[in-house]
This record gives structure tokens, sequence and C-alpha cells, in this order.
């Protein structure tokens, strides 16, 4: 077993050390001082693999901060607030959604065992590693270092909501065994019945779904059926850690491992075939077929009087229209639905309606993170590459600035106004609210309130095509290649949730909303003319 884990170990830091080379050497200046040659240094890259191993065992603990923190205490800390709650009822609502989401939608959504994953095939189809020795390393290592890596940040946010540290380490490790012994049930369903719960896509997202329900909903009315004392009590903690323990003896003797690893690496060449099936699921989203154009969008009289690119943009977006129109769409749908929800908790229960609308006056700053994702400006990317710039990118005179900056500003204004539509609808259903519930709500306030959804989708529309035509981070088979595009994002995402964090007066933080749209903007502008002819090309 050791000498496995060592191989195991060596294998993943030299590839490690090879993904690490390569993004070093795309940086712009700096990455020209570490050449080609260094790939076949052996020495630097067990270094570099050692460097990898400490930037993956951070990042193991920040994620599980980062998880309980977003997803679990700041949810709680806001309802909370509202609610104006105890820390001992904050606490209960606190381990009511760590139960719902880690316990049960972690239970089917986030099984390992099971998973159809390239690690697999490298080791156990090419390189003949026996299924068994490699299953029960990589899920011992799997399993110790969950537990390693989320007491920290068990203890830490329960600590904040007044429980004592021990609480959170036998939270983590009741979670932990709790895992194994719904791993174990995935492996003996497959066993006894041929079937892989992880791909029944179906099943899955009904229970994510379900799940995420059961988490979030009872923090409007601060409810919790979730006890302490009920979850720490001896007979439910031995009980859970016997069943782990008997779970983990039933993986370590599984004696089939061989056909499990088969049945999700796909015995026919799997590591072409899932990259097939992924590539064509991601094609699917945003390409279209000539069936689909209708006779007005084939008649090229209706651009009559456009020439050069704003030619070339009016055909793309007139054939393209169900790909545009669509996610809008559905985008309405889901503002309506929760608008006819909202409408419905007003027949029901006055008290909570008003606790909603008063939440929704001081919860501005939450809207910088739901209008990143009202935004269609990242699919609409996406499109554009797959069923136009893919192939015009050949050419010299397409990467050429004033091109470049020609289809910027055609594209920036059309993503703009479609991404205004979902926007208004936001404005009309927030102010229809906050005036159903008689809270105090002025023309001042619904104007700041506006302006600020406004500003928002503006700077979401500029920000999806900035960082398409700096970064153009899809390769041929829209795979996203750039880690810097990746990074950029993840920035722009965590401001929103710092955000949130900040109490100020709507007035000023819609002036700084506006400021930064105008100003991110000019500078994108800028920035693309630049930099862009060097950096917007296929890969």
């Amino acid at each position: 077993m050791i000498s496995t884990l060592k191989a195991i170990m060596e294998i993943r830091g030299m590839s490690g050390a090879n993904r690490l080379m390569f993004y070093f050497r795309k940086i712009p200046v700096i990455g020209e001082l570490l050449p080609a040659s260094a790939y076949a240094e052996t020495s630097l890259k067990r270094t570099l693999s050692v460097i990898v191993y400490i930037l993956k065992a951070i990042w193991a603990f920040l994620s599980k901060f980062a998880y309980l923190g977003l997803m679990v205490y700041l949810p709680v800390k806001l309802a909370g607030s509202e609610l104006t709650l105890t820390l001992s009822a904050q606490y209960q609502l606190y381990l009511q959604v760590l139960l719902c989401l880690s316990f049960l939608v972690a239970a089917v959504s986030s099984a390992v065992i099971l998973e159809p994953k390239r690690d697999k095939y490298i080791f156990v189809k090419l390189m003949r590693l026996p299924a068994e020795r490699y299953m029960r390393v990589t899920l011992t290592l799997r399993g110790i270092s969950f537990a390693v890596t989320f007491i920290p940040a068990m203890m830490v946010f329960g600590n904040l909501l007044g429980a004592p540290l021990w609480q959170g380490g036998v939270l983590a490790l009741l979670l932990t065994f709790w895992r194994i012994a719904c791993e174990a049930l995935h492996l003996w369903i497959f066993d006894k019945y041929g079937i892989v719960v992880v791909k029944k896509t179906s099943w899955v997202w009904t229970a994510i779904g379900a799940g995420y329900l059961l988490a979030y909903v009872p923090l409007l009315p601060g409810f919790a059926v979730v006890d302490s004392s009920m979850l720490f009590s001896l007979p439910l903690v031995l009980g859970v850690t016997v069943l782990g323990a008997l779970c983990t003896v039933y993986i370590a003797r599984y004696p089939d491992y061989r056909n499990a690893v088969d049945a999700v690496t796909k015995i026919d060449d799997p590591l072409l075939d899932m990259g097939r099936m992924m590539k064509e699921a991601r094609v699917k989203d945003v390409a279209t077929r000539e069936q689909q154009y209708t006779a007005e969008q084939l008649n090229p009289g209706q651009f009559a009087g456009k020439s050069g690119y704003a030619y070339l943009n009016a055909i793309f977006f007139s054939r393209h229209r169900r790909l545009l129109i669509h996610p809008v769409q559905r985008r309405l749908v889901i503002i309506g639905a929760l608008f006819a929800a909202a409408l419905l908790t007003l027949l029901f229960s006055q008290a909570a309606f008003n606790r909603m609308a008063h939440y929704l006056i001081s919860a501005l700053p939450t809207f910088l993170i739901l209008m990143n994702y009202t935004s269609i400006g990242e699919r609409v990317c996406k499109a554009m590459f797959y069923n136009c710039d893919l192939s015009l990118l050949r050419y010299g005179f397409y990467r050429e600035q004033s091109a470049i900056l020609s289809n910027f500003r055609i594209r920036l204004l059309r993503i703009s106004l479609l991404n205004l539509i979902p926007a208004a609808a936001i404005c009309l259903g927030v102010n229809l609210l906050i005036l159903l519930s008689g809270e105090s709500w002025g023309a001042a306030d619904a104007v700041i309130f506006c302006v600020t959804i406004v500003a928002l989708s503006l700077f979401f529309s500029v920000h999806h095509l900035f960082m398409y035509y700096i970064f153009q981070p899809y390769s041929t088979e829209l795979n996203v290649k750039n880690p810097f595009f990746t990074i950029v994002n993840s920035i722009v995402l965590a401001a929103g949730f710092i955000a949130i964090q900040f109490k100020s007066e709507p007035g000023i933080f819609a002036f700084i909303v506006v400021l930064s749209a105008v100003v991110y903007m000019l500078a994108a502008l800028i920035l693309v003319y630049k930099f862009s002819g060097r950096t917007f090309r296929v890969k």
C-alpha cells in the first residue's frame, strides 16, 4: 500500500509540476524566464511537485472555509441579523443548513467512489495499476484529508456562533463517517443493480434542488428543526461512527473494483469517449443548425444599409436569436416565479412578507452577486466564438485592432440591451413588492435602486465581453484553457461577497457602482484596443 501511495503521489506531483510550468510560461514578460527545456529537468520538477502539494493542501483548507463561510455561515448570519436571532438560534439554523447541504445533498451529488475521473483511466488503464490497490489507497487518502481539512473550518464557524470547539471537531468526524457510509451505499447499489447513481443526472439534480430548498427556505422565518442536543447525543454519534466503521470495512474488502472502474471509465477507450461526450454537451449549448433558420433570417435584404462588421454582427445576432432570447426568457420566468411566490407569502403571512420586503430594502449589495448570474454575457461569448469567431480568427484582418474594437463596441451594445431586460424586470418586481408591504420607500429610494441594478447590468455586460477579448479562454472544443480567466472571475465574485459585509448608504453604494461601471467600460475599451490583438486568438 505504501509503494502504491508513493507511486500515485509522485505521478500526480509531476503532472501538477508540468501544469504549473505551463501556466507560468503563459505569464507575460516573466514567463519567458522559464525555457521550454525546463520540462526535462527532473530535479526542478520534483521541487515544483512539492510546491504543488503545498498549494493543494492550502487550497483544501481554504476551500472548506470558503464553503462553510459562503454557503452556510453567511446566509445564517444574514437571516439572523434581519430576524434579530440569538447566537444559539443562529447555531441551530447553521446546523440545519449544514445537515441539508453536506449530509443530504452531498451524499447524492459528491460521491467519488464511482465518479468518472481521468485519474482512474491513467493509473488503472494506462499504467496497469490493480484497480483494488488504486481505489483503496485513493479512498483512504481522501477520507483522511476530508476529515483533517474540515475540522478547523467546523471549529471556527461553530465557535463564531457560540458553540464549543469540540462540537466542530465531532461534527467534522460525523460528516466523514456519514460520507463513507454514503460511498458504501453507492458501491452496494452498483454491485446489486448495476446502477451508477452519480450518472443519473435527473435524480442528482432533483436531490440538489430539494436539498437547497430545505436548507434555505426555513431561513426566511428563522425556523429550525435541528437541535444541537439531538445532533450531538451519544446514541447518534455512536451510531454514525459504528455505521461509518462497518462501511469502511465493506469498502476495504470489496472484491470487484475492476468492474467498478470499467463502468465509469468506459472500456472502449474511455478518455476519448468522455472527452467527446463533454465536447458535444458544450457545443450543443451554443451551436445552431441551418434547419433552425427561418426564411426571414436567411433573407439578406433585411440588412440593407449595413456594411462591414455591422453587417457581419447583424447576421450573427439575427441567425442566433434563439441562443440570445431563450436565456433571457428563462431568467424572466425565474423572476416571475419568485415574484409569484412572494405574493403567495403575502396572502398567507403578512409578517413574513414584511420581513422579506425589509430585507430587500437593505440587500442592495447582494444584487452585486445576483446580477452576475443574471447576465447572459458569458453564454453569448461562447456562442460568438463557436459560431463566428472560431473561423474568422484564422484570418489576419479579423485580428487587427480596428476590427476588434469595432466588433467589441457593436457586441457590447447588443449584450447590454439584452441584459437590461431582466434588470428591468427585477426593478419592477422589487419596487412593487416593497410598495405592497407598506415599508417606507420613497421615489428617491426607488430611483437609487433602479440606477444601481441598471449599472450592475451594464458592468457585467462589459465584464464578460472584456474577459472574452482579453483572455479568449475557449479552445476549439469550448474548454476553458486560461487560468487567469477563472482567477479574475473569482476575484469579481469575491468582491461581491465582501461588499455584502459592509453596511453603506444606498446612495453611496449606487454612486460607487455607477462610477465603477463607467471606469470599467472606459478601461475595457482601452485595454481591448491595446492588447487584444495579441490575446484574441484561437487556442
